[in-house]
């Protein structure tokens, strides 16, 4: 059968309190038994003690001129003692002297017939013993009573266990009747109590019931203390939190893609449409138009490929961990921007070194900065490449003597879809230090970028192999 949580946990609960509570009351009662019996153990002892110090006083009294107590002077003795020292509720003393047995006038009633009907069991000479009869278990101790070193009788006494026994059990009762009293009010307590502790429960089932990916925004209350339930929660917000990120990055990425496919595909049809009209006599303009439609298609290009970057920037194990040599690099950056056509950049050698990356990687995210440099700043702006020595790194450097960026921009400059030209002919799609960042990292290298009024420096820093015989 399905249970919800609050009703199996409640049953666990008073489950473990009712059998505490039930533990405490046989302990209670055990207890109870245990110190009535040795406090009437000490009783009897006491008693015993008594009358083998008070008897032979009344015997001296009792003898007669020669000195020597006869049996019926031993009688008048005992008699007299157990006068003056009638005993209590709690216990019996006999003193069998012959064939007569005389007991104390006060004395538990069960007791007292059984004596009177010679039914009073024997103990154990000098022990105290548990012994069994028809009125209940008793305790007894039994003793030989001497004068002048010869024996004349023999003292037993006897206290019944029952009303310990008797007592115990109504402390039982007592304690069981207070402790189901107690487990209904705690019942409820806990019921209350565990209701409030899992209500964020029943949010949080609420807020994933009614989370998708169109509306990521609901969050659970997060209780304000310090348990596995506020934990829950809390991790549960940031788990929506990511996921509206991710759903966030994903839109964008749509969108840019929709955005940025949309136009070249767009300039491209109509260019070639223009070329299905054209007459043989239209040679200079078919060659422009096809320009136009080489670089639409070019423009298409390079989005696709920063897209595939970026979603492969963040796979390290795509990325090749080889030695590339650093002139190498500088080399294929000055064929790929010549090819673009790119005025006022300037790329200085590199130093005969071997680096630790991988080659095409490099000199993509070091052609994405010249592109990003040249496309945000003003033109014939200067734009200059180099490579330095810094420890056991080389530092490639892409420094441009434009406006800089935009302090407010400086903390996402390398989120992907940051891009301050999103109109015109010279729009960005946002994606080109993104890129940058994404293949450097993968390489194990880092990036750093300062920019001010005076111009923005980017700097790409991968390992140097020193261990390299021809360094």
């Amino acid at each position: 059968m399905r249970s919800s949580l609050l009703a199996r946990i409640a049953a666990i609960a008073l489950s473990v309190m009712a059998l505490t509570m039930l533990l405490a009351a046989v302990l209670t009662q055990q207890l109870i038994r245990v110190e009535y019996r040795q406090e009437l153990d000490r009783l009897l002892s006491q008693e015993m003690a008594e009358v083998r110090l008070g008897l032979p006083a009344e015997l001296e009294a009792a003898r007669g001129p020669d000195g020597v107590a006869d049996a019926a002077e031993v009688e008048v003795a005992v008699q007299r003692y157990l006068a003056i020292n009638p005993g209590s509720d709690r216990h019996l003393t006999v003193i069998d002297v012959g064939s007569k047995a005389f007991s104390t006038r006060d004395g538990p009633p069960d007791l007292q017939q059984l004596h009177r009907e010679s039914g009073l069991p024997a103990g154990v000479g000098g022990t105290l013993t548990t012994v069994d009869s028809s009125v209940g278990s008793l305790r007894i101790l039994t003793a030989s009573l001497d004068s002048d070193g010869s024996p004349f009788g023999t003292l037993t006494v006897a206290g019944p266990l029952a009303p310990g026994r008797s007592q115990a059990t109504q402390a039982f009762g007592r304690i069981a009747l207070a402790s189901a009293a107690g487990l209904l009010v705690g019942g409820v307590l806990l019921v209350f109590a565990l209701r409030r502790a899992l209500q964020p429960v029943h949010d949080l089932a609420s807020a994933a019931r009614s989370a998708d990916l169109g509306d990521l925004d609901v969050r659970v209350p997060e209780p304000d203390t310090h348990d596995e339930v506020a934990t829950m929660a809390r991790e549960f917000n940031r788990m929506l939190e990511r996921i509206g990120h991710d759903e966030r990055r994903r839109s964008q990425l749509l969108s840019a893609i929709s955005h940025e496919l949309r136009t070249p595909l767009a300039v491209a049809r109509g260019h070639l449409e223009l070329l299905e009209m054209l007459g043989p006599d239209s040679r200079q303009t078919v060659v422009d138009t096809a320009g136009v439609a080489r670089e639409e298609l070019d423009r298409l290009g390079r989005i696709v490929d920063d897209l595939t970057a970026i979603n492969r920037g963040d796979a390290a194990a795509e990325t090749a961990r080889e030695p590339v040599f650093a002139p190498d690099v500088l080399e294929a950056l000055q064929m790929r921007t010549a090819g673009l056509d790119l005025q006022g950049v300037t790329i200085e050698p590199a130093p005969p070194v071997v680096l630790i990356g991988d080659e095409d990687r490099m000199t993509q995210a070091l052609l994405n900065l010249v592109v990003n440099a040249h496309a945000h700043t003003p033109p014939g702006t200067p734009i200059r490449v180099d490579a330095v020595e810094e420890g056991d790194h080389l530092a490639f450097r892409v420094i441009d003597q434009g406006p800089g960026i935009d302090p407010a921009l400086l903390p996402t400059v390398f989120d992907p879809f940051v891009t301050t030209k999103t109109e015109g002919a010279g729009r960005t799609s946002g994606l080109g230090l993104a890129v940058v960042k994404a293949v450097t990292e993968a390489q194990g290298g880092t990036v750093e970028l300062s920019s001010g009024p005076r111009g923005t420096a980017v700097q790409l820093s991968f390992p140097i192999d020193r261990a390299d015989p021809d360094v």
